[in-house]
């Protein structure tokens, strides 16, 4: 599963083993958005439906820029109250995704 919607916590972490969380930095988050939008300009990303092509407005960058303060509260309190039992780990650098990443790719190779 993907996302952090606090709205569907009560019907997503029952389910799950592990919480894997990518808690990157905002300035990341926007940066990357940018760059997707100037990549995928007037069309669809590959993992995207065909008709709907990648777009960037101000409403967007704002919820990146404030899902620390708007979001996250939310979050915690849906794993607490819906994954007490979930192990949860964060993800807050591309050091720490790239460290999991070559981590799991060496388990698959043994």
């Amino acid at each position: 599963m993907d996302g952090t919607s606090p709205g569907t916590m009560d019907l997503r972490l029952p389910r799950a083993d592990l919480v894997l969380w990518l808690r990157l930095p905002r300035l990341l988050c926007i940066a990357r958005v940018v760059l997707r939008r100037i990549r995928y300009a007037g069309r669809s990303r590959p993992e995207m439906a065909d008709d709907c092509p990648e777009k960037i407005d101000l409403e967007f960058l704002r919820y990146i820029w404030n899902f620390e303060k708007d979001e996250v509260p939310e979050v915690l309190e849906g794993i607490v109250k819906h994954g007490p039992d979930v192990p949860v780990f964060v993800l807050d650098s591309r050091r720490d995704a790239g460290a999991l990443l070559a981590l799991l790719e060496r388990r698959d190779t043994d």
